[in-house]
């Protein structure tokens, strides 16, 4: 159960933990903090805890740091990118500078993007859950190979999208929303190693993202996906469950209430194609519906998200 606080609760809090943490808070909104204190239940002690273990994780790691695409850098994307001004749209390339790795991650997942805004101002991640090759996925990749996938996400998200909708918006925007489409799902998504994957990112979220999405939306639950859920209910927070909409195919009316037609993609019923890109909306390898991704040359086998000599850059800042 999660507790609710009201504004004035909320605002005290927040105040409080800053100053417990005496300065090392100086970098982090009120909204960062909130979302800590949410993971805790608004328990001051053990958001205190949980935070200073987070910051520890970063700096050690030199997170901060970690190389994020934007259009001045020019570094490859690690997942399509639509409607932003920090970066121009794209896809996954195979490009001077990403790795291997991330190739032959993104060629087995069903089809994601980070796809326009919702309107809260949050951006809006779309993956086609259900064409995942699951397997494949478990035997041609590493628990740490997808875990560096997921921060170098995170981080670009974090980064430079949410900081990008925090200046349109005029405030603070942390958050994503989250569409999950199971289209295509069946028995062959239950496949306990590859649902290990989302144990391990659970886990990881909740020590250094927590509470980071804004709504999550699970469409075209097939019969399998019940199943697959009873798995990995008891690995997400309550927080993160409480934000859970799980639904069947009548799911557009619902959508359009938090995301604009114009911003959402045409086979979610919306009126976007994104026609002047490969793929559309949300490329596909499993779809077949972009260009197939083969490793080059420049193209590093390392399980960092960059080739070695981008990364180096990080290690000796």
């Amino acid at each position: 159960m999660v507790t609710e606080k009201s504004a004035k609760e909320q605002i005290n809090l927040i105040q409080q933990l800053r100053e417990d943490l005496d300065g090392k808070a100086q970098t982090l909104t009120d909204q960062h903090l909130e979302q800590f204190l949410i993971a805790n239940n608004w328990h001051l002690k053990e958001t205190r805890e949980h935070l200073k273990s987070a910051l520890i994780w970063r700096a050690e790691n030199k997170i901060d740091l970690h190389p994020v695409a934007t259009t001045t850098n020019h570094l490859p994307l690690l997942c399509a990118v639509r409607g932003f001004t920090s970066v121009q749209d794209g896809n996954v390339e195979a490009k001077p500078g990403v790795s291997e790795s991330v190739l032959r991650i993104v060629k087995n997942l069903g089809g994601i993007a980070l796809h326009k805004t919702d309107n809260d101002g949050c951006p809006v991640y779309i993956e086609r859950l259900g064409y995942h090759a699951s397997k494949n996925l478990a035997k041609q990749t590493t628990i740490e190979e997808f875990v560096n996938y997921h921060i170098g996400c995170k981080e670009f998200v974090n980064r430079v999208l949410l900081d990008e909708c925090s200046h349109t918006m005029s405030k603070s925007i942390r958050r994503e929303t989250i569409i999950l489409d199971c289209t295509g799902m069946g028995w062959h998504q239950l496949h306990m190693p590859a649902l290990r994957y989302i144990r391990v990112l659970s886990e990881l979220d909740d020590k250094y993202y927590p509470d980071a999405y804004n709504k999550l939306y699970i469409i075209n639950a097939p019969s399998a996906f019940v199943h697959v859920w009873k798995i990995v209910k008891g690995w997400i927070h309550p927080a993160t469950i409480a934000k859970i909409q799980i639904m069947g195919s009548n799911y557009k009316d619902t959508l359009l209430q938090q995301i604009p037609a114009e911003n959402l993609p045409v086979f979610l019923g919306g009126n976007c194609t994104c026609a002047h890109m490969p793929g559309g909306c949300v490329p596909s390898h499993q779809l077949k519906n972009v260009p197939p991704l083969e490793p080059q040359p420049h193209n590093e086998r390392t399980p960092q998200v960059y080739n070695t000599d981008i990364m180096e850059i990080v290690k000796k800042a």
